[in-house]
């Protein structure tokens, strides 16, 4: 497909959204929460409206959980009636017909219950995408410091790099992610076997929009995002683009150097914050309207100030809205630090300002070595100028919890239904189940060990479709001991749960999914799975 056929179908697209929607104000909510096993099903159980999600993020890292979900149509555009919201407050500032409000639990986790007019020029689904995978750290280490420089300095690397060729923009960002199987193996009796990759590992996932996808733009970008990883002995996949190969196939560009990548992001006149384990962080979500070099003004904002360290991401865009999604590091991050920070947050939502403001204030909270430096002017214009109207949700802080001692494997679900009032609520419901007939998520596992959704993405296609794709995170020795012995026990777990879980929802007397698949490997799932 040309540039000039796919701007037609773009248009086509953003043309039949505005007769269907007409009031093109989309409803969002997000979670920030102690991350656990079952939380995305728990959310869409007991919440009525939380199961006609439209499109839908999920993600964990570091004890960490994000939930995120929109709807669109006026019915969706007010919040949950008063009677449930625990203590909600309308976030001053925001421009007419974009708002947020804030609900907490007892727990102090909070959600945010907000609207924002989205873009109905960015249209890219039927652009062509560069996808690649940079590596942080090529084995299990608890998060220090020295990691988050890493992350974050790599964002601000990859987002430049898209908005250099032809400002192209940036879909999705992940971190954690799942390091490519490329030189995974171990010894096995008849020689070197290939081994099922680690769940995830400390290293970015990212997709940019190629509008006009030309061999020599490829080139460029691969060429600058290599020069950056040589130059700090980071690891860099890039998807195979062959006919023939789908999602979740790689070709290595750069092994992975550890020794230079330890040594890079070591700050000779600051040891110990360099290498300090990561015991604290601040989740922010970015919210507005999806549009090229929104992601690299807000990323190097915070790449300016040397202290800050960013320990995971996730970001997308649903319903033409960008979502971006932060764990900022807390300095010092002990329990009563924690609270002091949750405390001096409260104020901080009680005022308004541009995102700009906002960042610095909160970079005051996290590095109690005194208030940062005055944020470089050239800076501040970029930022208001790309993303000043976008809206953002802080906290609370929450303490990191390191997930190293449990060795993970993946198994990638996929699905296709018809689009429904219920939303998640059927296939998400039904693979929690499905997990507990398995006796994989029942009273009688250990929490620690249950599978736990890392990453999930569910997209609407067209008018009347939904796509969705997952990756669980399933403990190694549950796996081995269903099937001692058996080299390919991740992949007869994927199968015995795609039959369970296509039980469950035939018991359910649901007929709207055209396609259940379960694999151990992302390039084996079905057809047209949305972009991760």
């Amino acid at each position: 497909m040309n540039a000039s056929t796919r701007a037609l179908a773009d248009l086509a697209r953003a043309g039949n959204r505005v007769l269907r929607e007409p009031s093109m104000q989309v409803a969002f909510e997000i979670h920030h929460l102690a991350d656990r096993p079952g939380q995305l099903a728990d959310i869409l159980a007991r919440d009525p409206d939380g199961g006609g999600f439209a499109e839908t993020l999920s993600s964990s890292a570091n004890g960490v959980g994000l939930v995120i979900g929109t709807r669109v149509g006026d019915a969706h555009t007010q919040p949950r009636s008063p009677g449930q919201r625990l203590a909600g407050q309308r976030l001053p500032g925001q421009r007419h017909g974009a708002w947020a409000e804030l609900e907490r639990d007892e727990s102090g986790c909070a959600t945010f219950l907000g609207s924002e007019r989205p873009s109905l020029s960015f249209q890219h689904e039927s652009a062509q995408t560069l996808d690649g995978v940079i590596s942080i750290e090529d084995e299990p280490k608890r998060m220090l410091t020295r990691h988050g420089l890493a992350v974050l300095d790599t964002l601000v690397h990859v987002a430049e790099t898209a908005l250099h060729a032809g400002e192209a923009p940036v879909l999705t960002l992940q971190c954690p992610a799942q390091l490519p199987p490329t030189n995974s193996f171990r010894d096995g009796v008849g020689g070197r076997v290939s081994e099922v990759a680690r769940s995830s590992s400390m290293a970015i996932r990212f997709s940019v929009a190629l509008e006009r996808p030309s061999a020599d733009v490829r080139l460029q970008i691969a060429d600058r995002l290599a020069r950056h990883c040589e130059d700090h002995g980071l690891g860099l996949w890039l998807s195979d683009t062959r006919p023939g190969y789908r999602t979740g196939n790689w070709f290595l560009v750069l092994p992975h150097d550890r020794s230079i990548a330890r040594s890079a992001y070591r700050r000779e006149d600051e040891p110990r914050r360099a290498s300090n384990a990561a015991e604290g962080c601040l989740p922010v979500t970015f919210v507005g309207p999806a549009r090229p070099g929104a992601m690299h003004a807000i990323l190097s904002f915070l790449g300016q100030f040397h202290a800050v360290s960013v320990l995971a991401c996730s970001m997308t865009v649903l319903d033409e809205l960008t979502f971006l999604h932060l764990q900022l590091a807390v300095d010092g991050a002990s329990r009563g630090r924690l609270a002091s920070v949750n405390r001096q947050l409260a104020d901080l939502r009680t005022r308004s300002g541009d995102p700009a403001g906002v960042l610095t204030t909160v970079l005051d909270l996290l590095l109690p070595d005194g208030p940062v430096e005055p944020p470089n002017e050239a800076q501040v214009e970029r930022l208001l100028a790309r993303a000043g109207d976008y809206q953002t949700v802080l906290g609370p802080a929450l303490p990191v919890v390191p997930d190293t001692a449990v060795r993970r494997v993946p198994i990638w679900v996929g699905w296709q239904m018809r689009k429904s009032e219920a939303g998640l609520r059927a296939p998400l419901l039904a693979l929690h189940q499905a997990l507990a007939l398995l006796g994989l998520a029942d009273d009688g596992v250990d929490h620690r060990l249950r599978p736990n959704i890392e990453y999930l993405i569910c997209r609407q296609q067209g008018a009347a479709l939904l796509r969705g794709k997952g990756k669980l995170a399933v403990a190694r020795s549950l796996v081995e001991q269903r099937f001692p012995g058996d080299g390919q026990g991740t992949a007869r777990l994927a199968a015995e749960l795609r039959e369970a879980w296509t039980a469950r929802l035939r018991a359910c007397g649901d007929d709207r999914f055209g396609e259940i698949s379960v694999s151990s490997r992302e390039f084996l799932l079905g057809e047209g799975q949305p972009r991760h």
